[in-house]
């Protein structure tokens, strides 16, 4: 097997938290390893991702998904695949790593390797968080704890930025018939509420084809540094993707989170885990609970304490990549 070569898959269509993940884990492969030889195969244009983290890989490949698993060529390596079903999996030469995000049981059946198992599954998160429940994908399971970009909390070189509203995931046409209703109701009522104006910063990245916010004051493109815009803001009114959360959770900046559906990840249950961390979690039978704190941070604003996220995930998630190799 050609030891040096590492090939992630990641899905890009719906939002970059997959992309941002193998892109963290790589930065902590590379300064170790300046040998290695990795590949990004990925089924949209990397957008949001800063070009100087881009600059980890030494080659990027657009791929249907259908199609991702011809990138796949020269001597055997090491293939990462990012809670990604990738057709013909099965076939491909040398080691298979999955990294599984939280999935409903139910849908754990659709990661597992037909006549065969992942030679390894990297769970990110920590193990007391979230474990999958299904024997048949690998005999060695591994949480790696968290991974994440660390941010900090706000010091006196940043400027603040207001209330920023972030829809992630929301870029797609189906998502945004759900969220986008909820949202401009939930900020006309919090105007309502308040009675003094207040602005709302959109942050619209390139999936959302610049669809915004009927309430939204203005919109702008946070490029890679999403990060640094919810650590300089006031106030953030977020959906809850496993990045944006996490990335906020290092931050001293309150939220208030939103859950979108998706077919993997539980983002009920994620809001449910961190808005009373980060602030508040938005449920819809209880919407007035969420304007109440909203127009009480607007009123009073307050920062919050970070919260202690461990070790670094994507330290572990490189050390126990390099075991394969």
């Amino acid at each position: 097997m050609h030891r040096n070569r590492i090939t992630f898959f990641a899905t890009g269509k719906s939002g970059i938290g997959h992309l941002r993940r193998v892109t963290t884990i790589a930065l902590a492969l590379r300064p170790a390893h300046r040998a290695l030889d990795l590949t990004l195969v990925t089924n949209a244009a990397p957008a949001g991702i800063a070009c100087a983290d881009l600059a980890v890989f030494d080659r990027i490949l657009l791929r249907p998904r259908a199609e991702m698993i011809e990138a796949l060529t020269g001597p055997p390596g090491l293939i990462i695949c990012d809670t990604v079903e990738v057709p013909g999996i099965g076939r491909a030469n040398g080691r298979r790593v999955l990294i599984l995000r939280e999935t409903p049981k139910e849908r754990l059946a659709r990661f597992r390797i037909q006549g065969g198992v992942w030679d390894r599954v990297l769970v990110p998160n920590p193990r007391s968080h979230w474990m999958p429940d299904d024997p048949a994908l690998s005999d060695s399971v591994e949480a790696t704890g968290w991974i994440v970009r660390p941010t900090g909390p706000r010091g006196g070189t940043d400027r603040p930025a207001g209330i920023i509203l972030a829809t992630g995931g929301g870029g797609t046409d189906a998502t945004r018939s759900l969220l986008y209703p909820t949202l401009d109701r939930l900020i006309a009522d919090t105007r309502g509420r308040v009675g003094t104006p207040f602005v709302i910063h959109q942050a619209i990245g390139p999936r959302a084809s610049g669809a915004r916010l009927a309430e939204a004051d203005d919109v702008f493109d946070p490029g890679g540094d999403l990060n640094l815009s919810f650590r300089a803001a006031d106030l953030v009114i977020t959906t809850a993707g496993y990045n944006s959360v996490l990335e906020l959770a290092t931050t001293d900046t309150p939220a208030l989170l939103l859950p979108i559906p998706r077919s993997l990840d539980d983002q009920a249950a994620r809001v449910r885990h961190w808005g009373p961390q980060l602030g508040h979690g938005y449920d819809p039978k209880y919407h007035e609970a969420a304007v109440d704190w909203l127009a009480r941070q607007i009123a009073r604003p307050t920062r919050r304490q970070p919260v202690d996220l461990g070790k670094d995930g994507a330290d572990r998630a490189a050390r126990l990549i390099m075991d394969l190799l």
